[in-house]
């Protein structure tokens, strides 16, 4: 393992294929932890992964967990520092082509922030835009892990019974079933076109029109409710929207 306390040369004569980037956060913690938190885990899982990793595939280069992320939600207690979900994309980015420039084509990044949403549409967009790197998240199911692999995913049974229901016309027979042995975290890796074998993961035929119309229809009042109860317990917490009322029509 390599790391910033490294010289460059030293870095440049182990020759790394591989580099971990933690990415962690800044946010309050309740009363009995640091706001440092997240960085301080996302620092000490990565070179614990770092250690292990670089015994099976060589060295590793071990970057500094980044420690400013998005922590948006917890920006109303103090401490908290956030950046936008654009600007943690553009960091993780610039960090990445820095890394391409050397040469170092298979990146890690390993996260201990939920809030760090914007990882996961990243990963896809570089790996979508630069061939020639592989980008993955830290973890997922493995190929002996079938149970925890996602049986539907994309125009399988649900989404095949939804269209048989308000657009039988446009239904042209059915795909294949077909769930693929990976996880759903691989469309970040190589996209749907890679990993089916006609754009479908799931079963479509087991779609079932009719049951797809009772579901929409407890659906629509679960939402209806929630929506009702969301709005009126958010004007109870954050007080009511001011002018709150639509204009009269002259």
């Amino acid at each position: 393992m390599v790391n910033v306390y490294n010289t460059s040369k030293e870095i440049a004569d182990a020759q790394p294929t591989v580099a971990i980037l933690p990415v962690g956060a800044l946010e309050q913690h309740g009363e009995h932890l640091p706001v440092a938190t997240d960085w301080l885990r996302a620092d000490d899982r990565a070179r614990r992964l770092a250690e292990a990793l670089g015994q099976a595939l060589g060295p590793c280069y071990l970057l500094p967990a980044i420690a400013y992320a998005n922590s948006q939600e917890h920006m109303d207690m103090a401490g908290t520092i956030t950046l936008r979900p654009a600007t943690l994309a553009l960091v993780v980015e610039d960090i990445v082509l820095s890394l391409r420039h050397h040469g170092i084509r298979r990146i890690v990044i390993l996260t201990t922030h939920g809030g760090n949403w914007v990882l996961k549409p990243t990963i896809r967009d570089l790996n979508f835009r630069y061939p020639d790197i592989r980008i993955i998240h830290a973890d997922g199911p493995l190929l002996s892990e079938r149970e925890k692999m996602p049986r539907e995913v994309h125009a399988s049974s649900g989404e095949t019974a939804g269209m048989l229901a308000i657009r039988p016309d446009l239904v042209k027979g059915r795909s294949p079933d077909h769930s693929p042995r990976f996880g759903q975290e691989w469309l970040d890796y190589a996209g749907m076109g890679a990993i089916t074998e006609s754009g479908a993961w799931g079963e479509p035929s087991k779609a079932d029109p009719e049951a797809y119309e009772a579901g929409a229809q407890a659906h629509t009042e679960h939402s209806v409710a929630y929506i009702r109860e969301t709005f009126a317990r958010l004007d109870e917490t954050l007080g009511p929207i001011e002018n709150d009322t639509p204009r009269a029509r002259s």
